[in-house]
């Protein structure tokens, strides 16, 4: 009973000292009951009315509070009033405990040591917020005089009556403002992540950015640049502050934007050197889809992808219906009852060896080998950033930077790699007598790489054969399918090497190209590596070593040798013109021994098993 007669009594007086403001309304009161003797607010407003106007106390968000609800170290009010209880600062986290909790770890409280007063100065006559973001930038602007923001397209959006624009705490948050926000351009990758999850809580919602005439295309374009990728997968890169600024966001034609071509040069080289007129036209957000704004991106993703597709399609074909007809026709002879040692009855010494592939070769693989791995494993992460195991394997290898370093030393060995190969062109035409008497017998005899009519003719020949429509073709020293390899092999590295030293040196680069052809690059080093990557792990295994008269592997490349009953059924031309000649004999080789065949093995399966997991987490990728 006494709790009630308490609470009547104070919302009584409340109500008469509000009357004569017409905005007041009842309220429920409250004060503390576990005093003695209840301290009415009329009572303290005896003393204090100077300090607090009754009606405006009434009127505010704390007005149906009793003053002892905040000062409840006042239990007796003549001791009070004698100086004998002074009251101790007010503890607002009594009742806003979340925001309490979030405040003590916010860069006012520990840096500046802030009380809640210092901004909620007016706490007597506070007003409900009501989404007013305007108020926002009023309270944060009277310690911050931030005029960049000020004049800002977000601020004046919401000077405006817009309530969708982002004032300070959109992006700082309101009471936990974080230290490592004021840490500067020097803040750590967690700072850098935060401020751009801030700019995608908007920049990011469809909904929001319809509302206001706006795209989301600047968030799909951004996640899909390295800068996005990287920082996706939680390292250092240039997030949209970096670029953008925290605050002067103005459009791109604004003199004062930090994104106006007189500025760029200027942003760029707060991370890069050697920036200048070229560098500043490589295009940060470029919508590959969009062939009237980026014709040369867009054709260049078009011409790319058609490749991929094209490549990988006819020859994934090319190798289900080899594989159909081996599978078939091995099936058949076991069935009738014939083994597969019968068909080397007829060779005498079938096991005798000879050399195919000289020990510089098969050196040249191997480390062809390696660096391709290396480049798939450090590349593959970046080129797939949402994929479940990205992070994950990135994080393995050592992090973006180790990746970054591996992926090049990686490099430089596939381009001394290639230079050798070129070396062997270069020797092969002008002083390689056994390949022919001139450079013109060499470069279209049968042992040279380039296409010629017959290898057309071993296709069609070859297809014929898939359909059961007449004998395999014969084939000689090498194969279309093996041309096919090398000449893929070298155009790719080709377009893979100088794409990648373009964007390994941009600044180099731009002495001399437009900072888009930087874009065109990353584009033709994506895609051709991807195809790559998809042709050595399915085709070209297939063709080596995955063929059922092949399986599991073929050890040539690596022990270098060639039995005598493979060499007749796979190259009988050469083999019968190797007889002729008498040249035959000098290509006789020993056995490899155990340890070679050994290690043949554990390199080639390997590699193998590796490369068709790799397949699994490329697949994983497009499909998670």
């Amino acid at each position: 009973m006494r709790k009630v007669l308490c609470m009547v009594v104070v919302f009584s007086l409340f109500l008469a000292f509000s009357a004569e403001t017409p905005t007041a309304s009842p309220r429920v009161v409250t004060i503390d009951v576990k005093l003695e003797k209840p301290i009415l607010a009329v009572e303290c407003l005896e003393c204090h009315s100077e300090d607090v106007d009754p009606a405006e106390f009434a009127d505010s968000v704390h007005g149906a509070n009793a003053c002892t609800s905040c000062h409840e170290d006042i239990v007796d009010l003549e001791k009070h009033a004698e100086g004998k209880y002074v009251p101790l600062p007010v503890s607002c986290g009594k009742c806003h405990k979340k925001e309490t909790k979030e405040y003590h770890s916010s860069v006012h409280f520990i840096r500046e040591n802030f009380t809640c007063t210092d901004c909620h100065s007016d706490i007597h006559y506070l007003q409900p917020w009501r989404g007013m973001k305007v108020r926002i930038i009023e309270k944060c602007t009277s310690c911050h005089e931030e005029e960049n923001y000020v004049v800002s397209g977000h601020a004046r959006a919401v000077l405006h009556g817009n309530n969708d624009s982002a004032v300070c705490s959109d992006c700082h948050g309101l009471h936990d403002t974080r230290v490592l926000h004021t840490a500067g351009r020097k803040y750590p990758v967690e700072a850098r992540q935060f401020y751009t999850r801030a700019c995608y809580k908007c920049h990011a919602d469809e909904n929001l950015m319809r509302r206001n005439n706006l795209s989301t295309i600047a968030v799909r374009t951004y996640e899909e640049s390295v800068h996005g990728k990287v920082q996706k997968l939680g390292y250092p890169a240039a997030g949209c502050a970096d670029c953008h600024t925290s605050h002067n966001i103005l459009p791109k034609d604004n003199p004062k934007s930090t994104i106006h071509p007189q500025n760029l040069k200027k942003v760029c080289s707060r991370c890069h050197t050697g920036v200048n007129e070229n560098f500043i036209k490589f295009i940060a957000h470029p919508d590959l889809h969009n062939w009237r704004k980026y014709p040369q991106l867009f054709w260049a993703t078009v011409l790319m992808t058609a490749l991929l597709i094209v490549v990988l399609l006819f020859f994934w074909g090319h190798t289900f219906l080899w594989w159909r007809k081996v599978y078939w026709e091995k099936q058949r002879l076991l069935a009738e009852g014939h083994l597969i040692s019968d068909k080397l009855a007829h060779v005498e010494n079938p096991g005798e060896t000879y050399v195919r592939f000289k020990l510089r070769d098969r050196v040249l693989h191997l480390l062809v080998i390696f660096s391709f791995f290396g480049l798939a494993a450090t590349g593959l992460p970046l080129k797939f950033p949402d994929a479940p195991w990205a992070a994950f394997l990135l994080n393995y290898i050592g992090g973006v930077p180790s990746a970054a370093l591996i992926h090049r030393i990686c490099a430089f060995v596939l381009i001394v790699a290639f230079m050798i190969v070129l070396g062997y062109c270069f020797h092969f035409i002008f002083f390689n007598k056994r390949a022919g008497r001139n450079w013109r017998e060499r470069l279209f005899g049968p042992y040279s790489l380039l296409p010629r009519r017959k290898d057309w003719e071993d296709f069609v020949t070859m297809v014929k054969w898939f359909v059961d429509q007449g004998p395999p073709p014969k084939f000689d020293h090498w194969t279309y399918w093996e041309k096919f390899d090398f000449l893929a092999v070298f155009w790719g590295m080709g377009a893979i090497g100088i794409t990648g030293l373009m964007m390994w040196w941009p600044q180099i680069t731009a002495k001399f190209l437009p900072g888009w052809v930087i874009n065109v690059a990353r584009v033709v080093h994506s895609e051709e590596a991807l195809l790559a990557v998809g042709f050595i792990f399915t085709v070209h295994f297939f063709n080596t070593h995955w063929i059922p008269t092949k399986w599991p592997m073929n050890y040539s490349i690596f022990t270098g040798r060639i039995y005598k009953w493979e060499f007749i059924e796979d190259r009988p031309l050469e083999y019968e013109r190797l007889v002729k000649t008498g040249e035959l004999e000098k290509l006789k080789a020993p056995f490899p021994n155990i340890l070679a065949n050994f290690f043949s093995g554990a390199v080639g399966l390997g590699a193998l098993i590796l490369g068709l997991f790799t397949v699994i987490l490329i697949i994983w990728a497009f499909f998670a």
